[in-house]
């Protein structure tokens, strides 16, 4: 089996997701291989003194600890796609929890000019029931109440190795040489939906597997909308406006592409336009500031 690197961000730093996401790590990967990056990237948990405690269990765990002004979720994922070392890199959300024998799942969906992305399993947040991408089940909201072994049976007896679709969102694994950078300047939303664009204008192809189901338990912000008196607001609307804003003055027009053939001809024919904007640049992230632990 090919060495993977799994990149994992915790700028939402919340410590029992993560205790989780480490615990359906041992359980599902084989961590004697693989690599794991973890860029903590500010620290109000003592999350970094816990990723410490455990590395006894994760011999190839390289901790990033960001003792400077946080560079965000969008820098830190630039940050460790460019640290990885292995050809193939899989990047996993710090409030994600992995299925069983994960990597064996996604090993004969994996090809080069490629984003394979997983499925996601959510509690009934965004959606109250299945759709064409998503699985909607309530395992639980935190891990506190997370049922793990009903996920695990849930993973197992819905995988579908033949099933792969046009779709993209995280978790994600690609050829590291097939990456290219999170737009930094998105802030809040809308990096997906820019990053898939420059994927498919790029050649790459998405695709999504049911082979492998992960379970969400989806954002900070995401999960307040589970309380009564927040379920008919949107938390996010100035800020969801904002990016949309943002993404429409760079693009001419909003689009979330599965394949090339969903992408307007008004940014198709605008080479200009393609050229532009395809391959960001930047500002440099300083990691003066950067402890590797």
């Amino acid at each position: 089996m090919n060495k993977i690197t799994f990149i994992i961000n915790t700028s939402k730093n919340e410590k029992p997701y993560i205790e989780l996401l480490l615990q359906s790590l041992l359980n599902g990967i084989n961590v004697q291989l693989h690599d794991i990056i973890i860029f903590v990237d500010s620290d109000n948990q003592n999350v970094t003194e816990m990723l410490l405690q455990q590395k006894s269990l994760f011999p190839n765990l390289t901790i990033i600890k960001n003792e400077g002004e946080p560079v965000g979720y969008s820098g830190n994922i630039n940050y460790l796609f460019k640290y990885a070392k292995t050809e193939i890199c899989s990047y996993i959300q710090s409030d994600m929890c992995l299925p069983l024998n994960y990597m064996e799942k996604l090993l004969p969906h994996i090809a080069h000019n490629r984003i394979l992305c997983s499925t996601r399993c959510e509690p009934p947040i965004h959606a109250q029931s299945d759709n064409a991408i998503t699985y909607v089940r309530n395992f639980g909201l935190t891990p506190a109440d997370f049922q793990y072994e009903n996920f695990l049976r849930f993973a197992e007896a819905n995988k579908n190795p033949n099933k792969l679709i046009d779709y993209f969102f995280a978790p994600f694994t690609l050829y590291k040489q097939d990456w290219i950078d999170h737009d930094v300047s998105f802030k809040k939303s809308r990096e997906d939906s820019d990053i898939a664009l420059r994927f498919a204008l790029n050649g790459v192809e998405i695709k999504q597997t049911f082979d492998a189901i992960v379970y969400h338990f989806t954002c900070t912000s995401s999960r307040q909308w589970a309380l009564p008196e927040n379920r008919n607001k949107n938390l996010n609307a100035d800020n969801d406006q904002i990016e949309l804003k943002r993404f429409i003055d760079k693009w001419g027009v909003f689009v979330h592409p599965r394949t090339i053939h969903d992408i307007p001809s008004s940014i198709l024919d605008n080479k200009e336009l393609i050229n532009k904007n395809l391959i960001v640049t930047n500002p440099p992230i300083n990691d003066k500031n950067f402890l590797y632990l």
